[in-house]
């Protein structure tokens, strides 16, 4: 019988520790960030709205923390199942966190849970969120199309995909 993903609440990798349990204080501390930065920022996402969404309840939706020495260093949101996969609703990690490997070894780990059951891993990011773009492509993400004024009538977001099991 192949594993339910998603099914534990604690995840010790190599550079992080996943916890399903967000707190008040990690929404707080993690929404107040995102929203002085892009692509959140240039986006006019706030920071309530963002708490909000951390803190939502939503059965096909998984949200872990990610902590590195027990500090928060950031979040991962995944809807599942989502077109035959999983959908990657917000990866964010805060300032000092990022550069690390950390988003690397998430993506590792989320195609390690997944690919038993599902063929591809999905995500969204903004037009002009260049980093992030060649990040996901540099972790073989291929694009798919383009999807105008999903978030913002005044930007595009770029659908991405990575097949798996191939």
């Amino acid at each position: 019988m192949m594993k339910q993903p998603f099914s534990k609440t604690s995840i010790v990798l190599d550079a992080c520790t996943l916890t399903r349990s967000l707190s008040i204080t990690d929404a707080e501390l993690l929404s107040n960030a995102f929203a002085v930065s892009d692509p959140w920022l240039t986006l006019g996402v706030s920071a309530s709205g963002l708490k909000n969404y951390l803190l939502r309840e939503e059965a096909s939706l998984y949200r872990y923390v990610v902590q590195v020495n027990q500090q928060t260093a950031g979040v991962i949101c995944l809807r599942y199942p989502w077109l035959r996969g999983a959908y990657i609703e917000l990866l964010g990690l805060l300032e000092p966190y990022r550069g690390l490997g950390i988003g690397t070894e998430l993506l590792s780990w989320l195609q390690q849970e997944t690919q038993s059951q599902a063929n591809n891993i999905w995500l969204v990011a903004s037009e002009f969120n260049q980093a992030a773009l060649q990040f996901y492509q540099w972790q073989g993400f291929q694009t798919v199309g383009v999807l105008e004024g999903l978030v913002h009538s005044e930007y595009d977001e770029v659908l991405l995909r990575r097949r798996l099991n191939e």
